[in-house]
Order: C-alpha cells, then structure tokens, then sequence
C-alpha cells in the first residue's frame, strides 16, 4: 500500500505553444506561459518570477533571520504558507485525483516542476491520523545550501501542517527531520500526527516570549543607563575641566561647569539647547567650530586653544574634541573637555621673556667682548677675549667683514692676547676669520699669541700659522706704521 501511495502520477506529454510574443509550456500538470513583450511569467495562472536560490534568495531572507532570529522566522513563514491550504486541499481532492493520496502527489508533482522538491508520501493513514511527507532536494535547504545559517523548512511545514489537518479532519502538527548538511540529496521528512499546538497559538506565544524578553532587555538597559548617568555626573561634579557636548547641528546637549569656573561660562541651564554661537563668544565658537570640522575628516581628536575674559580679568584655557556616538540613538555629536591652562601659560610666557633677555644679555656680552676698533683710517683692531665657539666666530665674522666694508680698511689686526686655549675648532674658527678677510682684499695681522696656544697651533697643524703674526698689538701697528711711511 505504502507503494502504490509512493508512486508519482504518471508524467504528462510536454505542450509547446507559441502565439507571437507568448510561450506556454505544459510539463507533467506543470503549466507556465511567458509574455515576452510584458517581461512575464506565469504559473498555473499566477504571476510569477525566477530566482536564484543562492545567493537571490538567501541574500534576501538571511537578513530577516538574522533580525528577528531562526524560531520566530520560521513560525511566520509557516503561518503565512499555511493559509493556502484549503484551497489546495480542494484542488487536490476535486481535479488531481480520485483519493488524496493521488491528489497529493499530483500536486506535488506539479509545484516539483516549479523547483520546490519531489514529493512522496509513504505513510498516510486516515484511521490512526497519521502521515508521513517526504520532501527530496526541497527548494529551502537548496537556500541554506553551504551556508552557516541554517532555518530549516517552515515554508514546507506550514504547507504540510495546512493540508494534512484538512486530510485526517483533525488539527494536526508536523515534526520535521533535516538531512545532514553535507548530504549530496538534501531532504527533509514531515512527521504529522494529531495535536493541540497550532499554528497561531504559537506565534502567540512565541510573539508573547519575544515581547516579554524585549521589555526585559529594554528595562535592564534603561536601568544600565541610568546607572551610567549617575556615575557620569560623580565623575563630572569630580572634574576640575569644563565638559560639554555638542549634537551634529552645533547645540549644546550637555554643559558641566565646575563652581570655580562658573565666573567664565554662561550658566549650563541657559546653555543647553543654544548654538555654540549663541552661547560662547564667537571667536572661542569660531575656533570650536574650525576644529569640529577638521574633526569630521578623519575622527582623530583636536586640541586648540583660547582665552576667556571676565571681569578685567584673562584666563587662558586648552579644549580636547572628540567624536561622541550616542549608543542608545546612534546619533553622532562632540564631546569638549576644556581645562584651565592659566597657570601654564604665564609661566612659559614669563619664561619666555627670561630666555628673551638672556638672548639680548649675550647679544651684548658678545658686543662688548668682540670690540672693534678703528685705529687709524684704513686700520681695525679686534682684540678677542675668552672661548670662541662656532656661533662666536660667526658673530665676530660677520661684525669684522661688515666693519672693513664700512670703513674700507685695508689692515684688520686680530689680537690674541686674551685667548689663553686653543683646540682644532677654535683654531678653524680663526684660520676662517683670516680667510676671510682676505678675500675682501684686507690684510689680517695675527697679535698677542701666547706661547702655549702658538704650541698648541703648531701640533694641530691648522695653517693658521702660515699668517703674519705678532707677539704685540704695538709690534703689529709699528709694522703697519711703517708700511705707510714706505
């Protein structure tokens, strides 16, 4: 018996139709008909479309699993396929067979040429209310095929579940068994047997558990972010920093001001709701605004810098932006901390002007210490006192070459007298000063060398003693003395 209820309705020969622009094809109870010129397809009368099962169709309903998860997916897809049943029931028993059971497997023969699996029916027993549906390479596991999302078959089920409670005339449920994932013939197997569970009840109930664990969830939320707020305001009645934050459009959305600040801030009461524009003095809003914008181009914080003015009095202040996701509305924004700088910044300007007047102190240490001296028309003396680094010698090159110009000297004598050690620098440093001189057309005269730097210079070897050289600056103004008189 169970063959004969196995057995498929023997196959139909295939009709080919064409009228211009539309094609019918009827294969084995399977009729569908394509109006080529209106981009249509029908099937037994209905509109229709092709798919892809994968990816078209998991593309489009793994989304909606993921959302609303796998149990209660399933029971709406059951519910809605089942709603058909009865007029499925009526064409199976009136025009598809003389039982059910051939009525049956003709309409699952006819739905099988539309892709939704081949049908079987090996147990149907009307006495004992019982039934088994067999479905092979149902379309929903071909769906799930390789994917790591798997919802099984409530379509088939609710189809099952619809039409067999009408067969056995009792309300019926189906259990369903998977094939395993890895099986080549993908297959699934409808146990149906009476029972109270039905369809609607269950989503109820599942509906029911679904709102009940969302309201938890809501309630723990709320009580999460209440217990944030109140941990956010400790922390902030704790901070020494201004904190304020601001929405997409500019406005102020929260404003923490501590006491000893309050005297450079609006009031945050007043604060809250207003445009940074309208709330701060535009050029601090100005600045604010300049850095949000920078802000929004890459997320990596900003930090400027401003001055508050009260009273006569003038503070200065350093402001930290950062972007800020509200996690409740997704919404984005701009959370600023502002500190109090004032102390800081006095104290690195008036270090600043202590550098500033050392600066000018050694300015005029050099001057003093690198005296040039106009002898006679034509004749500069330049006594060195001391250590000659390389910014000295830079100092005294300049001063030197720029006097010879201005005077149009044609002897400069360096005086040595108070230069009491000489290293390989010092004495590139002089044989630099010579050189350039020279190349102005002056002659430089080298006086006032001490016997230990005249040693020193002769082990270095610097070349420096290839110059005319003096052991006074009055030996050096007699030579020059009688060179004029020559």
């Amino acid at each position: 018996m169970q063959d004969d209820l196995s057995r498929e309705t023997e196959e139909k020969p295939v009709t080919v139709k064409s009228v211009g622009t539309t094609h019918t094809l009827e294969l084995n109870l399977g009729r569908f008909r394509w109006e080529c010129d209106r981009g249509m397809l029908f099937t037994h009368g209905l509109p229709s479309v092709l798919f892809w099962l994968n990816p078209s169709l998991y593309r489009m309903l793994e989304p909606l699993v993921h959302e609303v998860g796998v149990p209660l997916f399933r029971l709406m897809v059951a519910q809605h396929s089942s709603l058909g049943a009865a007029e499925d029931y009526d064409t199976m028993v009136t025009a598809l067979g003389k039982t059910f059971e051939e009525g049956f497997l003709a309409w699952g023969s006819a739905v099988g040429m539309g892709g939704w699996g081949r049908f079987e029916l090996p147990v149907f027993d009307k006495e004992s209310r019982r039934a088994v549906v067999v479905v092979r390479n149902p379309w929903e596991l071909e769906v799930q095929r390789g994917s790591t999302v798997r919802w099984g078959c409530p379509f088939l089920q609710g189809k099952i579940i619809g039409i067999l409670s009408l067969a056995l005339g009792v309300n019926c449920w189906a259990d369903e068994l998977l094939s395993a994932p890895d099986e080549a013939e993908a297959s699934v197997e409808f146990r149906v047997y009476p029972s109270d569970r039905t369809l609607d009840a269950e989503m109820t109930r599942l509906r029911l558990a679904h709102h009940e664990e969302a309201k938890r969830k809501l309630e723990e939320r709320t009580l999460e972010l209440r217990q944030s707020e109140a941990q956010q305001r400790a922390i902030l009645a704790s901070l020494s920093e201004v904190v304020f934050t601001l929405d997409e459009g500019g406005r102020l959305t929260s404003y923490h001001v501590p006491k000893e600040m309050s005297a450079f801030h609006e009031a945050p009461e007043r604060a809250i709701g207003r445009h940074v524009r309208d709330a701060m003095p535009q050029r601090i809003a100005a600045v604010l605004l300049g850095a949000i914008a920078d802000l929004a181009l890459d997320g990596a914080p900003r930090a400027v810098s401003y001055a508050r003015e009260h009273g006569g009095e003038e503070r200065f202040f350093s402001a930290k932006l950062s972007i800020l996701r509200d996690p409740v509305s997704g919404r984005g924004g701009v959370t600023v901390v502002e500190r109090d700088v004032t102390d800081r910044v006095r104290a690195e300007q008036a270090l600043t002007e202590r550098l500033n007047v050392i600066e000018r102190q050694q300015e005029m240490i050099q001057v003093l210490s690198t005296p040039i001296i106009q002898v006679w028309d034509g004749v500069l003396a330049l006594p060195l006192v001391g250590v000659i680094d390389g910014r000295r010698a830079a100092s005294i090159t300049e001063s030197l070459l720029r006097e010879i110009v201005s005077t149009q000297a044609r002897v400069a004598i360096l005086d040595l007298t108070g230069v009491d050690v000489v290293d390989s620098a010092i004495a590139d440093h002089f044989l630099r000063i010579v050189r350039a001189v020279e190349l102005l057309g002056t002659t430089c005269l080298i006086s006032g060398i001490r016997p230990a730097v005249a040693q020193t210079m002769t082990q270095l070897g610097t070349g420096i003693e290839k110059a005319r050289t003096f052991g006074t600056m009055r030996a050096a103004l007699m030579s020059v003395t009688r060179r004029r008189r020559a």
